[in-house]
């Protein structure tokens, strides 16, 4: 009885939750980015769920039902996960939450209730409707921008994830037909293992916030004019932005300026959305001039580390996000040019 009722419950949540991700993504310098609090904790509940669902097919009796009560709503707490890895927003909205509130709800119904009653009919009529919107927007939610930087590595990291996606979900909608246990099982794995190496990998690489310039944004004063061209002198004779561990108050203290007059100036009249990627630029536009010398051997990072960055990653990330491309293709450019030349 328990091993039927899971069963139904059970197709369209193994299809979705053995789809999370086997994703790796990548992401950009950090910067205002996501919450790790909000990520964690999803993974966190989606990791458990997939377990117990794992663990109702490889038990019996009541240890069956428990786990398979709570494992079915995997769907949903996998679907909140992806929502997190490409959503920046420190919360998630309500109405998902609701939405899987019900889909929980409907999936334990539907295994604990009496088998052909009508409880069970309609609770597992509610799952399969809940879990099947579930699945489905998470296939939409690598589609969805939300304001974040779309750098290549991240591009390609979305991708793989739509790909995998439905990949798990193509296999497991098939088993069901055939084979489904098995083959069900062995996607919840995948999926388990994919969720917890994405999750892993969103908290090194958090997503970055494109800085957009609203109309909310304050036109440059003169004051702010006179005080970007300070900034800029600074930068181009003293190159503090050598030093890896520079801070705006930094900056703001050599300029003899309050702190928030240099952040505001940055904005309004430098053309770059805020501290760290004027920095940054200036890093790379040193790096730039290395790696296009034909005197310098020194190695990526070394060049990385004497151009202000603290390591190779960064610098990488930075650097594409300047030029489109990486330091190393950049450095055999402007060699093969110096060959041709």
């Amino acid at each position: 009885m328990t091993g039927d009722r899971f069963g139904r419950a059970g197709v369209t949540t193994t299809a979705f939750k053995s789809a999370t991700l086997f994703g790796l993504d990548r992401q950009g310098p950090s910067g205002r980015g996501q919450a790790p609090d909000r990520l964690a904790a999803h993974a966190c509940v989606a990791v458990v769920a997939f377990c117990a669902y794992i663990l109702a097919r490889e038990t019996h009796g009541g240890f069956s039902t428990a786990f398979a009560a709570f494992g079915v709503s995997a769907c949903g707490w996998s679907w909140l996960l992806a929502r997190a890895l490409f959503d920046p927003a420190k919360h998630d909205a309500l109405w998902p939450r609701l939405v899987v509130l019900v889909l929980a709800a409907s999936g334990a119904t539907a295994v604990l209730a009496p088998a052909h009653q009508p409880a069970s009919t309609v609770a597992n009529n509610l799952y399969v409707l809940s879990g099947s919107g579930a699945l489905l927007m998470t296939f939409v939610e690598p589609f969805q921008r939300r304001g974040c930087a779309l750098a290549r590595d991240e591009v390609l990291f979305r991708a793989i994830f739509v790909g995998v996606f439905a990949l798990l979900v193509g296999i497991a909608v098939l088993a069901a037909w055939t084979a489904p246990e098995r083959v069900e099982t062995a996607c919840a794995i995948v999926g388990l293992a994919g969720e917890i190496g994405a999750t892993v990998y969103r908290l090194k690489r958090p997503l970055i916030l494109v800085e957009r310039a609203t109309a909310a944004r304050k036109p440059a004063t003169a004051d702010d004019l006179l005080l970007a061209e300070r900034l800029e002198r600074l930068l181009r004779d003293m190159a503090p932005h050598l030093d890896p561990d520079l801070r705006i108050g930094d900056v703001a203290a050599r300029l003899n300026a309050p702190e928030h007059r240099v952040s505001r100036c940055i904005g309004a009249a430098t053309g770059f959305p805020n501290f760290n990627r004027l920095i940054n630029h200036h890093r790379v536009e040193a790096a730039k001039r290395l790696l296009a010398s034909p005197d310098q051997a020194g190695s990526i990072l070394q060049i990385a580390l004497d151009c202000g960055f603290a390591s190779l990653g960064p610098f990488n990330r930075a650097f594409r996000e300047e030029t489109g491309t990486t330091p190393r293709a950049y450095r055999a450019l402007q060699r093969s040019k110096a060959v041709e030349g």
